[in-house]
């Protein structure tokens, strides 16, 4: 553990399935990506996933990595 980390302890219900350490990461990326605390790049390294990974993750849970004005749609697409 570096001077930049914490361990935390967190109590998860015995009925959770999967990785536990991998979900609580996972999740705690997401959330700090969503609040804007952190860039993408980041939350993928919290979450240690590749950057690609961690969008096709926001994509199943129907949360976005990049959120664009209308305006700025039509800007790009020269509308």
């Amino acid at each position: 553990m570096t001077e930049y980390e914490k361990l935390v302890r967190v109590k998860v219900p015995a009925h959770h399935v999967g990785d536990d350490e991998a979900g609580v990461r996972l999740a705690y990326a997401i959330d700090l990506f969503l609040r804007g605390v952190v860039s993408l790049g980041r939350a993928a390294e919290l979450a240690n996933m590749h950057i690609y990974d961690f969008i096709m993750e926001l994509r199943r849970r129907s949360l976005f990595a990049f959120s664009y004005s209308e305006e700025e749609i039509r800007e790009e697409l020269g509308i």
